[in-house]
């Protein structure tokens, strides 16, 4: 149960984290312009949702296939989204790492401490019986 409630307790850290949902709409800002300007200026590629899938596949570094720019335009516009999405991908990963980590020590350093405070707590308890 207690493992459940720091679980809640660190997704809610995460979701309120300012900086992560900045980087998170931009990550969709993101997709959601380089899907339109794929979509745009890649014959083959024929709706806006087929775009925006390519971008999203793209950024993530999926990579599926089955949808590839065959013009230089097309091509331009990937490396772009290639390199600008790995940066965004690398910070929310380095976002939500850092949550966890900082979590994890949190819980367990408090546990810690905790345990340590009860055994002096009874060293002390043990010393005012001896001198009484």
């Amino acid at each position: 149960m207690k493992r459940i409630k720091n679980l809640k307790s660190l997704l809610e850290t995460l979701f309120n984290s300012r900086r992560l949902r900045t980087i998170l709409i931009g990550l969709a800002l993101v997709i959601i312009f380089f899907g339109y300007i794929f979509y745009i200026t890649e014959p083959t590629v024929e709706s806006i949702g087929d775009g925006f899938y390519w971008a999203l596949v793209t950024v993530t570094t999926v990579g599926y296939g089955d949808i590839t720019p065959t013009t230089p335009s097309g091509k331009l516009i990937a490396s772009f989204l290639i390199l600008l999405g790995l940066g965004l991908i690398a910070t929310i990963t380095a976002i939500v790492s850092a949550k966890f980590i900082q979590n994890y020590v949190d819980h367990h350093t408090n546990d810690d401490v905790l345990d340590k405070l009860e055994i002096l707590q009874k060293d002390i308890e043990e010393l005012k019986n001896k001198i009484q």
